[in-house]
């Protein structure tokens, strides 16, 4: 259950979409929205614990700000639901973390930009390592296409998850059916069976009917698995693919009005999180959201 939303809110187009799914899962679940922004001091003036004290000045601007981010929402920051949290700072990934700490946090909500065509996603950025450190799921949302300007209330038509019947399958179906009855919405599981390389014409016989069998075996695993969420009244669907898994999962995960969750492993002393590049493409290419639920070490072992 959602009670405590955190958003990195720095007034950038993807900062201000994010800004409508942080406020519109406010509103579904009841939940206190934190809007939290940090003021990244001058290069080279560092602050013992790398902030300076917040000032009133910075506040009351900032308070100023969300009033006008929020005016199109049906929040504002004199609700009782609502408050907002300026600090200077060099570093704003730490300070956001520290904050969903501090706060409990349940959701931390961050935009970005998709760099399409790019080899990284966001290498270095404030939203890498928010995913790389947050202590709980993070919902990303990326910037407007040039055909998406004026429509910045996505609707949530449908929770897809990509699973591979790891341990991140379990972490992300606790978020499916969150989510599913948050938004009333049906839920599709889904599963990329890997093409095999085929070593000689003589063998493609054999592959095709082995790479069969591993869709009937997915398409039975996926059945399995959702049982549960049909028994609580949710619409499931299956979806068997088979091909690279990136590009598959890219493709079908990137049309407007799904909400994608995804199981991370969180990698602790390890400078890349996630599943790799699956993640990250499917972060930079989604039109929608995109909900990364990371296990952390220990859950793992």
């Amino acid at each position: 259950m959602v009670e405590t939303v955190l958003l990195a809110h720095d007034f950038s187009p993807s900062s201000e979409r994010a800004l409508a799914y942080a406020v519109d899962v406010a509103q579904r679940s009841g939940a206190a929205l934190h809007l939290m922004h940090v003021d990244q001091t001058a290069e080279g003036v560092l602050f013992e614990g790398g902030q300076a004290p917040p000032s009133d000045e910075l506040q009351e601007r900032f308070e100023d700000r969300c009033r006008t981010s929020l005016a199109p929402h049906p929040l504002s920051p004199g609700d009782e639901q609502v408050a907002c949290h300026a600090v200077r700072g060099v570093a704003p990934a730490p300070l956001l973390v520290e904050k969903a700490q501090a706060l409990g946090a349940d959701l931390l909500v961050t935009g970005t930009e998709g760099r399409r065509g790019a080899r990284r996603l966001i290498v270095g950025s404030v939203a890498e390592e928010i995913l790389r450190t947050a202590p709980c799921p993070v919902l990303t949302v990326r910037e407007q296409d040039d055909a998406d300007e004026g429509s910045p209330y996505v609707e949530v038509e449908k929770v897809i998850a990509p699973v591979d019947f790891s341990e991140r399958t379990e972490t992300a179906l606790q978020y499916v059916s969150q989510l599913s009855s948050l938004y009333d919405a049906p839920v599709q599981l889904m599963h990329v069976v890997e093409d095999a390389s085929l070593p000689s014409v003589y063998e493609a016989k054999s592959s095709k009917v082995q790479a069969r069998a591993a869709e009937d075996r997915a398409e039975a695993e996926l059945q399995s698995l959702g049982e549960p969420l049909v028994s609580q009244g949710v619409s499931v669907s299956t979806l068997v693919r088979r091909g690279e898994t990136t590009d598959t999962v890219v493709q079908a995960t990137g049309e407007p009005g799904t909400l994608t969750v995804m199981g991370t492993r969180g990698l602790s002393g390890v400078q890349r999180i996630m599943l790799g590049s699956v993640t990250e493409a499917v972060i930079r290419a989604s039109s929608g959201p995109v909900l990364a639920a990371r296990i952390s070490p220990s859950d793992a072992d």
